[in-house]
């Protein structure tokens, strides 16, 4: 919220790290990687994604995320769009953000949101463009449910915010609208002081709509003489909308408190309401969080961002386990034990203001931050995944998952490694970065429900790569986890009748069921043999 309390919060934290005394061991947490994990990667799913070089070694951090569909991944990164196969995650398509959103001459595009919304068959995307003076919120869907015409398929709006920086922005959405969380900024001076958090709320296509109809109405909630607040009193900052994921006709909003001048231990819940009408439901009260030390890197003194203890993200669903209850999945990077950054996630049930589960991703020798929490379309298992680092251990790509059975609050035991950067990360040409302030990372990462696989979430990560004439060159990755013990992909056959009685000159017939499992997906070649002489055998699909 306000950058010299948090250049301060920074300090402290890192200044406590750097006295920690030596950690004890604990059983919980990626230090037991080392046993085998419950959960696996879903069909070899696990493959590059977009790269600082797709866009021209320039912009960090990438802002990696992304969105599983029913046909489709979809991964956004600044300054670049890539949709996926799948079946396989080889790119389908791909092209600059700015072409994209048609973005004019002198307005950069940053902090890209997408995701698939069950309720309207579409994907929806949402973003900030930035020029002194000129600044946009953008935001738009596709025309269908397929997402590969890059940009011909998709519906492209702006709304011109003037001097107010709307930076930050987090998508949801519900039944009626799609939503957008963010910070407000002025930029009349050159320290950029904050002003409010903000929510919009812009009404969804109707179903079936290819028009692109113009103008859409968008509506705001807060600005310099209307602030937004927590239910204390307290200004509210990075509202992040829930991506729900079922068919709920209410979508929530949750914002952590500040936790730059003093630790916090509230998290704040909204909706909206028909009208819109934004309803602040009031505060959970969570376990106490504060901002996180910044993350130490082998053969260098340069330290990777963990951010602030913001949440950057959430999934709503059904959970089966808490008897149907709509629940809020979200998380935070937050100061943990021994000096080090831990992901702490919870599961609300927003409607009550209460928490179903709350627990911690630590580990003994290493930072755990950046990650992003989403359970698996059967509502009751999930999977997080998050960068792991340390002194001694360059940033990697973790993931653990839970399932109904897992006791509250744990993950299984054990880590599956996604990927590992190639060496450390260093910028000297970007804003200061690794110089005066730690290496900007992140600034987030994504998850998302499989909507055909029950027991699947997708994710996105971001990892480091040799540095190009002082720009990182981070590098991304895609990929799919089972939250449970993984099944080959397979198929069972039936036949029915088991048996059947024909005489010479007569026909019959039997039906073949094919059932697959695993997600098996394919053509299955059938024969037929032992028949006696003269007969013959057909198939007919």
């Amino acid at each position: 919220m306000n950058p010299a309390a948090l250049a301060a919060a920074k300090r402290r934290a890192d200044a406590a790290a750097n006295g920690a005394s030596p950690a004890i061991p604990r059983q919980a947490g990626p230090e037991s990687a080392a046993r085998k994990p419950s959960s696996a990667i879903f069909n070899n799913l696990n493959q590059p994604g977009l790269s600082a070089a797709d866009e021209g070694n320039g912009v960090t951090p990438p802002d990696t995320t992304g969105a599983i569909g029913p046909n489709f991944y979809m991964e956004f990164v600044n300054q670049f769009v890539g949709v996926f196969d799948r079946n396989t995650l080889a790119r389908v398509n791909s092209l600059d953000l700015a072409s994209f959103v048609g973005a004019p001459s002198g307005l950069t595009t940053t902090d890209v949101q997408i995701q698939w919304d069950p309720q309207s068959n579409r994907w929806i995307y949402a973003l900030i463009g930035f020029q002194t003076g000129n600044n946009y919120v953008l935001f738009g869907w596709t025309k269908t449910a397929d997402p590969t015409n890059l940009p011909g398929g998709w519906c492209r709006y702006g709304v011109g915010t003037g001097s107010s920086l709307n930076d930050y922005p987090k998508l949801g959405h519900d039944a009626n609208f799609i939503t957008i969380g963010s910070n407000v900024y002025s930029d009349t001076l050159p320290t950029y002081p904050f002003v409010t958090a903000n929510m919009w709320a812009i009404p969804k296509p109707l179903a079936g709509d290819t028009t692109c109809s113009s103008p859409v109405s968008a509506w705001y909630f807060a600005d310099a003489t209307h602030l937004l607040h927590n239910a204390d009193g307290s200004l509210a900052f990075t509202p992040v909308p829930a991506n729900t994921a079922d068919g709920s006709s209410t979508g929530y909003i949750v914002g952590a408190h500040d936790d730059t001048t003093a630790a916090q231990s509230k998290v704040m819940v909204w909706h909206f309401a028909s009208g819109p009408t934004l309803v602040a439901d009031g505060d959970i009260s969570v376990g106490s969080f504060s901002v996180p030390p910044s993350v130490p890197q082998p053969g260098t003194t340069y330290l990777l961002d963990s951010l602030d203890g913001r949440l950057t993200q959430a999934v709503q669903l059904r959970d089966p386990s808490a008897g149907g209850i709509e629940a809020l999945w979200t998380q935070h990077t937050v100061a943990g034990a021994g000096g080090r950054a831990v992901v702490r996630w919870n599961e609300f049930v927003p409607s009550t203001l209460s928490i179903l589960q709350e627990g911690e991703i630590g580990s003994d020798t290493d930072h755990i931050f950046n990650a992003a929490i989403s359970p698996s379309s059967g509502g009751s298992d999930a999977a997080v995944f998050y960068n792991r680092g340390s002194g001694s251990t360059l940033a990697l790509i973790g993931a653990q998952t839970r399932q109904s059975s897992t006791p509250t609050g744990q993950m299984d035991a054990g880590e599956v490694v996604l990927g590992t950067s190639a060496t450390f990360d260093q910028e000297t040409l970007f804003q200061g970065n690794c110089t005066t302030a730690p290496c900007r990372w992140g600034d987030y990462s994504g998850a998302s429900p499989d909507p055909s696989n029950a027991g699947v979430v997708w994710g996105s990560n971001q990892l480091a790569g040799p540095a190009f004439f002082g720009f990182a060159q981070w590098t991304t990755q895609n990929f799919a986890v089972s939250t449970g013990p993984v099944s080959v992909p397979d198929f069972s056959m039936s036949v029915t009748p088991a048996s059947q009685t024909v005489g010479v000159g007569s026909a019959t017939s039997y039906t073949v069921s094919i059932a697959p499992t695993g997600g098996f997906s394919g053509p299955v070649a059938l024969s037929v043999d032992g028949l006696p002489a003269g007969a013959t055998g057909t198939f007919t699909p």
